[in-house]
């Protein structure tokens, strides 16, 4: 009977393994305890409207990259929603945000700190003249 509870215990661990997200082989540290970065993308400015005034903020589609301190990147594209969230392992990172569409560098790069066992949220605006 304890034999098959561990076979069962090891099948069921290898189970929720292979649904895990594959976060691990995208992350700087294995094993490190995750926290979560959650945040918007928005958009504020553009032509004038037909109230005379410049659209206010609204959600914008795009790309935040964290860089960890290692040099190690991960990449999380954003709906139209605006809205993203990342589990990354805990440790200083370079956040960076590119619109939809757009090449080159990132932009805004700001430094964020992941805690483990907690969220951490960020915004990015991009003004259009």
């Amino acid at each position: 009977m304890r034999r098959l509870q561990a076979v069962t215990s090891i099948a069921a661990i290898a189970a929720v393994s292979a649904c895990a997200p594959a976060l691990a082989h995208t992350t700087a540290g294995r094993g490190a305890a995750a926290g979560t970065v959650t945040g918007k993308l928005q958009i504020e400015g553009g032509p004038i409207g037909t109230n005379g005034q410049q659209p206010g903020k609204r959600p914008a589609p795009g790309t935040v990259r964290f860089t960890s301190t290692r040099h190690h990147r991960v990449t999380v594209r954003v709906g139209d929603s605006g809205t993203f969230s990342v589990q990354l392992p805990a440790g200083t990172y370079t956040a960076c945000s590119l619109s939809e569409g757009a090449s080159g560098p990132c932009s805004k790069a700001r430094q964020v700190t992941v805690t483990a066992r907690h969220t951490t949220r960020i915004a990015f605006i991009f003004y259009v003249p």
